[in-house]
């Protein structure tokens, strides 16, 4: 799997969501949605696009997701690479 492009786009809400992103991989399948957060206490993460579940108040269930660790740790690294590029570049 090659991550062919990633779009950022800042928020402008205060709090832990720093950006959202769109990826495009191996030319031919996007995710859109993707949040960029940041806390105190788990630091950088990425959070998937999800949907609530019907009848349920707080549960939510991701649309897609990666399915090892190594997959989600190469997402994580590119993505918020390219937003601290981003981030740079607004400088």
């Amino acid at each position: 799997m090659e991550i062919t492009d990633i779009k950022i786009f800042k928020t402008k809400r205060k709090g832990p969501v720093l950006a959202y992103s769109n990826i495009i991989l191996d030319n031919c399948f996007i995710i859109r949605g993707i949040t960029l957060v940041e806390t105190e206490k788990n630091g950088r993460f990425l959070s998937m696009p999800s949907r609530r579940l019907r009848n349920e108040k707080r549960s939510y269930r991701d649309m897609c997701h990666p399915l090892n660790s190594q997959v989600r740790s190469e997402l994580t690294e590119a993505i918020f690479k390219t937003y601290d590029e981003f981030i740079e570049n607004e400088k």
